[in-house]
């Protein structure tokens, strides 16, 4: 069967809500039965001639690279652990923390009314709040950090279809969806008004950072995602 390559490249890697999981090797080797050709991950045959490894390698180029390298990591710009991003993502972190506290410790007062919480008319979307920053919580700094990399090794240049702007992008739409889920959470949560609030902010002014650090990520297509409809990109599984 046809698997869209590199698809788990670029995804939320929240495979129980993926509208794409049936195309999808990752997903098939992680939940399936089936064992996968590697040929599946690459898409169907071109019918081209296979090309010996070696055969584009440029030498000059490998001959340079040590001095491409030490200019890298002269270039203060580039230097992905000196980025002043770092900073925002770890006081976000912190405002990320801080709510998810709060969260758990009403779920675990709720659920001690069993069935009566389960009836309420909002138990749904406090199910999926809770289950939103759950799966979040380990997710963007890995993307970060291979962002801010790949912005390194590009050494100043931008190509458009490149793996730090298709990280970056996926980066972006989760902040997006973390702040769909916080504009519920301060209706759900008034108690919790003042720490939602200000994780609010934090997110909005991270997105606003990482748009600025990386302002060709939103353009990259992602493999499969990008050609759905707005109204499954957007929902719940990015």
């Amino acid at each position: 069967m046809y698997r869209i390559p590199s698809i788990q490249q670029y995804c939320n890697r929240w495979c129980q809500r993926c509208p794409l999981s049936s195309l999808c090797g990752l997903y098939h080797a992680r939940y399936g039965d089936e064992e996968l050709d590697p040929q599946e991950w690459s898409g169907p045959a071109s019918g081209e001639e296979p090309r010996h490894v070696f055969e584009e390698i440029d030498l000059k180029k490998v001959e340079a690279l040590p001095a491409k390298i030490k200019e890298l990591e002269d270039q203060g710009d580039f230097n992905p652990d000196a980025s002043p991003i770092l900073g925002i993502y770890d006081q976000w972190q912190g405002h990320y923390g801080q709510v998810l506290q709060h969260l758990t410790e009403s779920w675990e007062q709720a659920m001690q009314k069993q069935d009566s919480f389960v009836r309420e008319a909002h138990f749904l979307q406090r199910l999926n709040a809770r289950e939103v920053l759950l799966h979040y919580r380990n997710f963007l700094g890995p993307k970060l950090h291979r962002a801010l990399g790949g912005r390194f090794d590009a050494g100043g240049q931008i190509p458009l279809q490149s793996d730090w702007n298709g990280s970056a992008k996926v980066l972006i739409l989760a902040l997006n969806h973390l702040l769909l889920v916080l504009e519920i959470m301060d209706r759900l949560y008034p108690e919790y008004h003042q720490s939602i609030a200000a994780f609010q902010l934090a997110s909005e002014d991270f997105k606003e950072q990482c748009l600025s650090l990386f302002p060709q990520a939103m353009a990259f297509k992602r493999p499969g995602f990008d050609d759905l409809s707005p109204d499954l990109v957007l929902g719940p599984g990015l």
